[in-house]
């Protein structure tokens, strides 16, 4: 049996550092088999950024570990904390048993015995959150800073190009192409064109170039720069006959369309059982706020990149905004979505993406979806 505790809804008034209540203590497996989980590794996100308004720690394991989390108040020389206590859960002695970080809101990483715990020490004014992905078996703990004045600020908007390195997704083998390849170069066509429409706009890439990020990572970037936007961008993909292919934006929230759930399944590089398990607790951790943002956001790219796409392709299908389980999207605490371009499997479609006029159609669409959601706000 796996336990958990799941945050509270944000839009509900909370305390200085808002945690979920510990679950009650789980009592003795009678289970003599039960294999022992493995924290293999501990990795630090979003505080390469200077002066970051956030960070996230990730917890990856070999099994999935039982665990409870408890928010602990300041006492003598120890700052607010974040304590999660593993159960039959070891570790090497190859793990640093403490890590200063000292921004972005997160004091230090540690571990800590004989009660086998992970503890994230945080700095004066900061809050944290922690949820759970599966396959591999992750824990998350999204820290926020204390909140900065922001006035006067230029609007920055993060583009995700999706896959890269390791990971090269979906492709066209009749037509020589890879999806990680093909996202990367909208990213840049997007930036540009955003940069010359919106010249006080500030553009950047979670990757410039063919290099493997984690899920999580992605993520962590945006939310410690505080941008207004986040956008990762795929290529649709199908095991089965493709008859429409087509553009279709994505927001994080529960869902049961079975479509859905495997477009999810494959970019989140799990099983549909994984997503379909999780998704209300992992979508319960956004502001209310947040998940109009992210629709206002889906529908001005949506409207904007299939008109500019039916310029080239003209048969270019609407697919429509609909709601997805993508983990890439979890945690963040701005408007963000997942825009599916084209589909790669589908013949009008992969002979268009083929074209240097149609990724610039699509890139000049998503360019002025993106504008005119800023113009908007």
């Amino acid at each position: 049996m796996l336990v958990v505790a799941a945050c509270r809804d944000d839009s509900t008034t909370r305390r200085p550092f808002d945690l979920p209540e510990p679950m009650p203590q789980v009592g003795e497996s009678t289970d003599t088999e039960h294999p022992k989980a493995r924290l293999t590794r501990i990795d630090v996100y979003g505080v390469e950024a200077p002066d970051a308004a956030g960070a996230r720690v990730v917890l990856a394991f070999e099994g999935a570990p039982l665990f409870r989390q408890e928010e602990l108040p300041p006492q003598g020389v120890l700052p607010t904390r974040i304590a999660i206590w593993l159960e039959d859960t070891e570790w090497d002695d190859s793990l640093p048993a403490s890590r200063f970080v000292g921004e972005g809101g997160l004091l230090r990483v540690r571990l800590a015995t004989p009660d086998p715990r992970v503890v994230v020490d945080l700095q004066p004014g900061a809050t944290g959150r922690v949820f759970y992905l599966t396959d591999p078996y992750r824990i998350v703990v999204d820290v926020s800073a204390a909140s900065r004045p922001r006035a006067g600020t230029k609007p920055l908007v993060v583009l995700d190009p999706g896959h890269g390195g390791r990971e090269p997704g979906a492709a066209s083998e009749e037509h020589g192409l890879v999806e990680s390849h093909l996202v990367l170069e909208l990213a840049q066509l997007t930036a540009s064109r955003l940069r010359a429409i919106m010249p006080r706009t500030r553009v950047m890439l979670t990757r410039s170039s063919d290099v493997t990020l984690s899920l999580e990572e992605r993520c962590a970037l945006a939310n410690a720069m505080e941008a207004d936007a986040f956008v990762s961008i795929h290529l649709n993909a199908s095991s089965e006959p493709t008859r429409k292919g087509g553009v279709t934006t994505f927001v994080l929230d529960t869902t049961n369309d079975r479509q859905a759930l495997r477009l999810a399944a494959r970019e989140n590089g799990t099983r549909v059982s994984e997503v379909s398990g999780i998704q209300s607790l992992l979508a319960r951790h956004h502001r209310q706020g947040q998940v109009r943002g992210s629709l206002a956001l889906a529908e001005k790219i949506q409207q904007h990149t299939l008109r500019r796409g039916r310029l080239a392709l003209p048969e270019l299908a609407d697919r429509g905004v609909r709601r997805a389980m993508f983990y890439v999207l979890v945690g963040a605490r701005m408007p963000a979505v997942l825009l599916e371009a084209s589909f790669l499997t589908h013949e009008p479609d992969a002979r268009a993406l083929a074209s240097r006029t149609y990724r610039r159609a699509v890139a000049e669409g998503l360019a002025s979806g993106i504008a005119s959601y800023l113009h908007g706000r």
